[in-house]
């Protein structure tokens, strides 16, 4: 029966051409039938799977589609979802290579040289002495005889800790060294110069609980450091990223839809999908609310604020914040009257694949911040402005023409201010607008994980000759330069080169062999035990022959600097010998009302000084009346040198003095 029913049936294509099917009557026939049915539905399949890998791999169809068959809330759910899985993935990518780059570690080596000219020699000179023919003949031969100084610093960095060398060159000999080290779990710092102390001196924070009561923070700090994937890994860090912006995603609940909406960036002009969600009062309340209730949900964040940073003692305490905050904002939305009134609006602009390109915020107070990126062509620009009364306060604009792979154009900061006040419409009617740009040339990225591109920059600030800087790289090392030239004279040129390597080695001082400082104690420690003035006058004149200065001259300078260092040494001792009472210094000055008003009595005069005599003819202390005030006493530090008194006391005695002196007369008045 099933067989006789189809014996006649009728296939028609779309071109027309009818094939019958006639059971066995004519082998021919039916054969060339089953080959045409073949072909057209193998045809169909073809058509078919095409339009599900064109569904599949187009971001232009998925979105086209989405847009004429979704409703304005879906589909501004599915393109914010969409987005955020986007950034969550990328988030998530760049997470794991940032600890991937921890736990290999990476070794920077960084050089800054300067070479300058004789005209930049000359203006040293000058500006150290004030005239050349001031400048000491020592002086003049190191500066005019040094071609090029040159900082160059290596740096290791592994996990939580970091090591670096930084040394000084004059045309090409070393100087000087300074040498770091630090290990930022446990916070503790090391430092040194090898041709002052070959001893490391360190610094420890010392005990958590005596970290000015911020223990907690210090401990979470800590814990992050110690191993940052154990606080929040990243497949948490994308879902976590998905999980808030689906928040967002489905909470509007009327979105308006402008399809192929102009929008002018720059010098362009785009068609975008503008979809567009208002804001009362009673939305942002019903919106804190809803993140306020994902959170209490999340695990992920229970998990880090409670158990791994220890931010808050225990679960039922966190929980019982935030069931707090919870319940203000559904009192408020049951309690409060709520108008209608739209206070901020969210413009968001969406290409023809979907992405997000930008958004818009406005406000009810006609303040808006846009950000906004487009492309037409090889032409790509960008905005991001603050308007304020139809004015822009601040815009920062990129103008950018690609060309292969590299880019030509321009990144312009303009500042608008008021000035010239209307009082008639109580406003300000004009703005004054500063630009400073940057132009670039042929930006190409040669490798973004490392840091390193080709490119020319000009720096355009007003009233300013512009700033050329020459960026190039082999792939291997960047190199910057940029030379130094103002009002038509060349000064000289400034180079940095960097180079960035894959693995390091970090070393940390033992603390047994260092002079460990405790941060909470460091006015217990006696330094003498560290460096002497022995050290110090010999590290000022090995560094000085080093530089280029006469042996005897060397010496002399170091005799000098330590024969100021035992000075300032006894002087701090004596000083710490004085027992200073503050006490003895507590003044009440008990006067009677009524002899107040007559010993503050102003009457005859005009002013206090009439009464004892001006400020001029007194020694730093000035005591009057005015008006009802009873004692005024003045007191003017200004008025009292030490080397008037270096005979009755010490420095640090006479420090005291008038610090006591301030402090008593803040009393008095």
């Amino acid at each position: 029966m099933y067989e006789n029913n189809n014996n006649n049936m009728n296939n028609v294509f779309s071109d027309g051409y009818e094939v019958t099917v006639s059971g066995v009557d004519n082998i021919t026939r039916k054969g060339k039938g089953r080959k045409a049915a073949l072909m057209a539905w193998g045809i169909a399949a073809i058509m078919a799977g095409g339009s599900i890998t064109a569904y599949a791999v187009s971001d232009t169809v998925k979105n086209q589609v989405k847009l004429r068959i979704c409703s304005p809330e879906k589909y501004y759910a599915w393109v914010t979802e969409n987005n955020s899985e986007t950034i969550g993935e990328t988030v998530g990518k760049y997470y794991r290579k940032l600890l991937d780059k921890r736990e290999k570690g990476q070794n920077i080596n960084f050089d800054l040289s300067f070479e300058p000219t004789q005209d930049a020699k000359k203006v040293l000179n000058e500006e150290l002495f004030g005239s050349a023919s001031d400048v000491p003949k020592e002086i003049k031969k190191v500066i005019n005889g040094t071609d090029k100084y040159v900082l160059s610093s290596d740096y290791n960095i592994k996990k939580s800790t970091i090591s670096s060398n930084t040394e000084l060159y004059m045309d090409d000999k070393s100087v000087l060294h300074l040498d770091y080290a630090a290990d930022f779990k446990d916070m503790e710092y090391f430092l040194r110069i090898p041709e002052f102390k070959e001893q490391w001196l360190g610094i420890e924070m010392g005990n958590d609980s005596d970290l000015y009561g911020v223990g907690a923070i210090v401990n979470s700090y800590k814990a992050l450091l110690k191993d940052p994937s154990s606080v929040l890994s990243p497949d948490e860090l994308e879902k976590e990223v998905n999980r808030y912006a689906g928040v967002w995603a489905n909470f509007a609940d009327e979105v308006k839809l402008e399809k192929k909406e102009s929008v002018d960036i720059c010098d362009i002009n785009v068609n975008y999908t503008v979809a567009t969600v208002d804001f009362t009062d009673k939305d942002l309340e019903k919106l804190g609310l809803m993140y306020l209730e994902e959170i209490k949900k999340d695990k992920v964040i229970k998990d880090i604020v409670v158990n791994k940073l220890n931010l808050i003692d225990n679960e039922t305490e966190y929980l019982e914040e935030l069931d707090e905050s919870i319940s203000e904002f559904k009192d408020n939305l049951e309690k409060k009257d709520y108008d209608n009134e739209v206070v901020v609006s969210i413009d968001t602009y969406i290409d023809a694949k979907g992405t997000i390109r930008g958004f818009c915020f406005r406000n009810d107070d006609d303040e808006s911040f846009r950000m906004v990126i487009g492309r037409i062509g090889s032409n790509i620009r960008g905005e991001l402005a603050f308007v304020e009364n139809n004015a822009p306060r601040f815009t920062v604009s990129l103008k950018a023409d690609e060309s292969g792979k590299s880019y030509t154009g321009d990144v312009s900061f303009v500042y608008s201010d008021y000035y010239n006040y209307n009082f008639s419409e109580g406003n300000y009617d004009n703005l004054n607008k500063e630009t400073i740009s940057v132009n670039f040339r042929e930006f190409e990225i040669k490798d973004e994980e490392k840091g390193y591109f080709n490119g020319d920059f000009s720096i355009i600030i007003p009233d300013k000759a512009p700033i050329s800087i020459l960026c190039s790289s082999d792939g291997k090392s960047q190199k910057i330069k940029y030379n130094l030239n103002m009002d038509d004279t060349s000064y000289g040129d400034f180079s940095i080169e960097y180079s960035v390597g894959n693995s390091a080695d970090v070393k940390i001082p033992s603390k047994n062999d260092a002079f460990m400082l405790d941060i909470n104690n460091i006015d217990e420690a006696d330094i003498n035990e560290y460096i002497t003035s022995d050290d110090i006058r010999d590290f000022v004149k090995n560094t000085l022959v080093k530089i280029g200065f006469d042996k005897e001259m060397a010496e002399t300078a170091g005799e000098a600097v330590k024969e100021g260092y035992d000075r300032r040494a006894d002087e701090r001792a004596s000083g710490d010998d004085y027992d200073w009472d503050s006490d003895d210094f507590d003044f009440d000055f008990d006067i009677d009302e009524e002899e107040g008003k007559e010993f503050g009595s102003t009457e005859g005069t005009e002013n206090k000084e009439d009464i004892i005599g001006g400020a001029d003819n007194q020694s730093g202390f000035v005591i009057g009346g005015s008006d009802d005030n009873g004692l005024d006493f003045e007191f003017d530090p200004s008025k009292f040198k030490y080397e008037d008194f270096k005979d009755q006391m010490t420095e640090d005695e006479f420090n005291q003095w008038m610090d006591l002196m301030e402090q008593f007369t803040k009393k008095v008045s």
